[in-house]
């Protein structure tokens, strides 16, 4: 494959049929042998592999996955931890007062209900006893008293005074806790969010016209994320209705600032799978330009969260370029730099321009150009053997791989040589040159490789659906 070949070479009109044919039937040779890989007995085990580990790696038993929400749920709300414990003293009263007032409470139990018992059929059993003691004790609990039967004993009249007393106490405070969270919503407009159900969502920070249109493409790619946390100060209801209509995703507002560390630890930034920076147009009026120095700020207090948080920062301004980089964003868009090659392209190659609006602005649920994971049976194969894969098994382009790669390690490089002290002055001579020691990882692209080009874990393939 000669990669300086110019595209005249390529654009030869005599290619005679048979030729054609051979190419095709080169392919289909090379999936034939590639399905006879051992490690690829079945095509669909392939297809589904990925899935099926993120499936038993991922997801713990349910069971304790209600243990921890009740736990989450009892340390964090008051109104649960109060109503926790007044439940729990009235069911250890009834116990106490069926067991002593047993024949009072059968007695009474029996001449109001008649013989239709639930539990004891014609006589009233333990249970009917039971529910008929509970009953009593939620009404001598809530004050209303309806006098229909009281204890007779000593030691039952002394176990309901301490419960009429405890009364006064419980209902105080479960009526507080209860005036606590109508006031706390009131004053923050929204629920708390439940750190259990975010593990790998998005968070942006920060609002302009081009957050619908994100959100938009994030929700027709069935592979991405459906959580997603906006933070930022603008008008709940500008941003209820920007965010209605959609279909799969599950949308948060924190209208917070999200230079803040205590806001973005709010939107579980340590457990986000993604954070997008914006310029923010927030309370902005409409000749005034965004505050990119919150950008930077966001950035270096995201990584002071979480160093291994992957921060996509938007930006309109190059000069603030330098400074993210700094900061160590794993990513900067500046979409203005695209607008002049595609202004070009109309000119010396008309119908690029179109295939990128085919690609991107026109996007269709699960089409157009995609990355995906491939199958661990693939990894250590050429670039020809998994191009035809895709194409022979999805109908699939491979038109090239995204590579996560990893900053510079001083640690990584030097390996076990060199003195703590040799180290640091070697890893203050490179910070003060501007260098950057992170192990942050980022992304490069291989467009069209050679047909030997090996791939490994790092890799994940750029296919056009």
């Amino acid at each position: 494959m000669n990669d300086n070949a110019s595209p005249d070479q390529f654009q030869d009109p005599d290619v005679s049929t048979t030729e054609l044919d051979e190419v095709i039937h080169a392919n289909k040779e090379l999936y034939d042998k590639l399905n006879k890989l051992p490690e690829i007995e079945a095509l669909e085990a392939i297809a589904i592999e990925e899935e099926e580990d993120l499936d038993r790696g991922d997801k713990p038993h349910p069971f304790l996955v209600l243990v921890e929400k009740l736990k989450y749920f009892y340390s964090k709300n008051e109104l649960i931890r109060y109503a926790s414990w007044s439940i729990l003293l009235i069911l250890i009263s009834t116990t106490a007062l069926t067991m002593i007032e047993y024949d009072m409470f059968k007695e009474s139990v029996s001449g109001q209900v008649g013989k239709t018992f639930i539990f004891g059929g014609d006589e009233a059993n333990w249970l009917d006893t039971f529910f008929h003691t509970f009953w009593w004790s939620i009404v001598t609990f809530t004050t209303v008293g309806y006098g229909d039967v009281s204890p007779v004993t000593h030691l039952g009249k002394f176990l309901t005074i301490i419960i009429m007393l405890l009364n006064f106490g419980v209902v105080t405070l479960l009526g507080g806790a209860v005036a606590s969270v109508l006031v706390a919503k009131r004053l923050t407009g929204d629920d708390t969010l439940d750190e259990s159900k975010f593990n790998g969502h998005l968070v942006i920070a920060g609002w302009n016209s081009y957050v619908p249109s994100i959100l938009k493409l994030i929700d027709a790619n069935v592979d991405a994320t459906d959580t997603v946390i906006l933070v930022n100060v603008t008008d709940r209801d500008i941003i209820q209705r920007a965010t209605t209509g959609y279909e799969r995703l599950d949308i948060h507002h924190i209208p917070e600032n999200f230079t803040h560390e205590s806001v973005l630890r709010k939107a579980f930034l340590e457990k986000a799978g993604t954070f997008m920076i914006i310029p923010d147009n927030s309370g902005l009026l409409p000749h005034e330009e965004p505050d990119e120095d919150k950008t930077v700020l966001t950035c270096l207090t995201a990584k002071s969260i979480s160093e291994s948080c992957n921060v996509i920062a938007h930006v309109l301004d190059t000069e603030t370029v330098s400074h993210l980089e700094r900061a160590n964003a794993n990513e900067i868009v500046i979409p203005d730099d695209h607008v002049p090659h595609l202004l070009a392209k109309h000119v010396t190659d008309p119908g690029v321009p179109q295939f990128f609006d085919e690609l991107i602005l026109q996007e269709e649920k699960d089409k157009g150009l995609q990355e995906v994971k491939i199958p661990k049976s693939l990894n250590k194969q050429s670039h020809n053997k998994i191009s035809a894969f895709y194409k022979f098994k999805y109908n699939w382009l491979l038109v090239g791989y995204a590579i996560r790669k990893a900053g510079f390690s001083l640690d990584d490089q030097m390996g076990e040589s060199g003195s703590p002290l040799i180290r640091s002055m070697i890893k203050e001579q490179l910070e003060g040159a501007g260098v950057n020691l992170t192990s942050d990882e980022h992304v490069v692209v291989e467009i069209n490789p050679p047909d030997d080009y090996k791939v490994d874990e790092k890799h994940s393939a750029l296919v056009l659906r």
